[in-house]
């Protein structure tokens, strides 16, 4: 088989791989042979007539099956021959083939891009704060006890600070509705009935602090101006909103004993403390290792520069895109929004899809020094471990991961953490 392999851009070649005349013939003769065996031909009993006849009659389908095998079969050995590390599928052009002569087609590949893997071992690290003080502590257990707060009406008296002021109220800019201007932020621009935390800038800069001493039933025309980084249409400018007070609220939080530690866990105040203590220093921890696995990463990928497959980086910008999307209308965005921000979206995929790919290669170059490997054992566990996380069983799982065809991604995934088990396994930290 004749191959040659020429150069395009950097990690993308164009191999151009030639079958001899007698290869073809072989592969011609056994598809024919395959269809003779299945032929329905009238006057001849299935699968018992001539050769020629069957050749003659389905010509064009054993041809075109002889180069569905052909092809593949060639590419795949033109690949291993050349020991070519192929990161793209096929695409396969300029493709000739005449009935018993040779067949020739040539093809455009991308490559895992050639580098030197940058220092890994004995990284220096900084060190991540995981102790937890008696001051978190109690701004957790305060946090817990406000989630438990009644709300009061407040006495006789005009509106403090602090207080939760049930309010009214409308907007307007230059004359005309906030509504009409920022239809996709409703309300921002009305609200009938919106309990405002009397904090500042807990709403709109100044407008609490413009409501304060207003008495119930009272209405005021306050001003706020917008911030510079609100939206186009409204930023940076000064809107007139009409207020109206319903009602003043006032928390009353639980006092924080062993009253409060029993209908909160079943146990008293001093073992909440403890059990507190010991999930925020585990979350520490878990916060600790991955913003250390974050920074292996960055420091990997900015300590050497080579070119990437563009191929790979599309599919990752796509992905992430996508990823992108999803979560923001999970979140109640609205279409409109995100088409405008359509740009800004896939500028920053595109980063950081640059570095998850760069990252992804270096990985794998890592694994290979220091053969690492992913077993089949250890998928299974993981598998079984997302099942029970999104509870459902782990045929179900299996089912959906063969569906998507995604245990490959997944032993890449599970590949990329062992590899940054054994970098921060070794790494130093200051």
């Amino acid at each position: 088989m004749n191959i040659t392999v020429e150069d395009v851009a950097p990690c993308k070649k164009r191999l151009k791989i030639e079958v001899p005349a007698n290869r073809v013939k072989q592969a011609y003769d056994k598809v024919a042979g395959d269809f003779q065996k299945e032929a329905r031909i009238p006057g001849f009993r299935p699968g018992h007539a001539p050769r020629t006849v069957v050749a003659k009659k389905y010509q064009k389908d054993i041809e075109s099956e002889t180069q569905r095998t052909l092809v593949p079969e060639a590419y795949e050995e033109a690949i291993t021959e050349k020991k070519l590390r192929v990161v793209s599928s096929p695409q396969i052009e300029d493709l000739k083939y005449q009935p018993g002569l040779s067949l020739s087609f040539s093809t455009l590949v991308e490559l895992v891009p050639e580098f030197k893997l940058p220092e890994y071992k004995g990284l220096t690290l900084k060190k991540q704060e995981t102790e937890v003080t008696d001051e978190e502590i109690d701004k957790t257990l305060t946090s817990l006890a406000d989630q438990r707060a009644k709300f009061d009406d407040a006495p006789e008296r005009p509106l403090a600070m602090d207080d939760f002021a049930v309010i009214s109220y409308t907007g307007k800019l230059d004359d005309k509705p906030l509504v009409d201007l920022v239809p996709e932020s409703k309300n921002l621009a009305v609200n009938p009935q919106f309990w405002l935390w009397m904090k500042p800038e807990g709403f709109l800069p100044k407008f609490a602090e413009q409501c304060v001493g207003m008495k119930k039933g009272e209405a005021r025309t306050i001003e706020v101006e917008f911030p510079a980084d609100a939206q186009p249409a409204i930023a940076g400018k000064k809107a007139l909103y009409d207020v109206e007070l319903k009602e003043i609220k006032v928390k009353n939080a639980p006092a924080i004993d062993d009253a409060f530690a029993q209908e909160v866990a079943k146990m008293d105040l001093a073992e909440l403390k403890k059990r507190v203590r010991e999930n925020m220093e585990q979350e520490k921890k878990n916060q600790a290792d991955r913003d250390s696995r974050a920074e292996i990463i960055q420091k990997l990928i900015a300590a050497v520069d080579f070119d990437l497959p563009p191929t790979a980086v599309d599919e990752e910008t796509h992905a992430m895109v996508y990823d992108i999307v999803a979560e923001n209308q999970g979140r109640g965005v609205p279409a409109e929004v995100l088409e405008e921000k359509k740009d800004e979206i896939f500028t920053n995929a595109g980063k950081s899809a640059k570095e998850s790919v760069k990252f992804r290669f270096i990985a794998a170059q890592i694994a290979e020094n220091e053969k690492i490997e992913v077993s089949n054992e250890q998928i299974a566990q993981h598998l079984a471990y997302l099942a029970q996380r999104e509870g459902t069983t782990l045929e179900k799982m299996i089912d959906r991961v063969r569906k998507n065809n995604a245990f490959g991604a997944l032993r890449g995934q599970l590949m990329r953490q062992a590899v940054l088990d054994f970098v921060l396994k070794e790494a130093k930290f200051e």
